[in-house]
């Protein structure tokens, strides 16, 4: 077997590539081709197959970013806690009104006149198939309230910001008065 550059008898063959070499033209593993700096660099396909992948990538991405949020595929999205304003009071300002679906008479669960509720009851919540509501005890807050009526598997802090955005509540922490009557999120039937 002969050296790939000069044509001598050959004492090794490359590890990398498989040459046969002499001992001018590599050492005791690799030639002399393997050796040079420039071997070392990736080949072309790696290259291009790299920019393959970030375009395919920036691609993918731009189709996330421009699609709308919360896209359903078809189905009308259920949006919990958004009032849409439909008239005026006469100073101007438009007052919110909940969707014509929804009753508008409530039954509040029975609580006694001593103010402890029946067995399974939970105090001042209304029976409501969209809504419900739920009236103001002394002492109440909006992040207690969230936190007794919290359905199953909902996130504390959604459910909470629901009911200030569904009330028009001001402020993160909103000051509640005894007696009033607050709407609460109807609960998700999916779960």
């Amino acid at each position: 077997m002969n050296c790939y550059s000069c044509h001598e008898t050959a004492v090794n063959a490359c590890k990398r590539c498989a040459r046969p070499y002499c001992e001018e033209h590599g050492n005791t593993q690799y030639c002399a081709v393997c050796l040079e700096p420039a071997s070392a660099l990736p080949s072309f396909n790696l290259y291009r197959g790299s920019l393959l992948v970030m375009l395919v990538g920036t691609a993918l991405a731009v189709v996330l970013i421009m699609r709308p949020p919360g896209e359903t595929g078809g189905a009308s999205p259920v949006i919990a806690g958004r009032l849409s304003p439909t008239a005026t009071a006469s100073g101007g300002t438009p007052q919110p009104s909940v969707a014509a679906a929804t009753p508008q008479a409530t039954t509040t669960a029975g609580t006694p006149a001593s103010g402890t509720p029946a067995a399974g009851e939970t105090p001042g919540v209304a029976a409501t198939p969209a809504f419900g509501t739920y009236v103001v005890q002394a002492g109440d807050s909006v992040a207690g309230i969230a936190q007794a009526l919290l359905p199953p598997g909902d996130d504390i802090t959604a459910f909470e910001r629901a009911i200030i955005n569904l009330n028009n509540l001001q402020g993160p922490d909103p000051v509640l008065q005894p007696g009033q009557t607050l709407l609460l999120p109807p609960k998700n039937p999916a779960r």
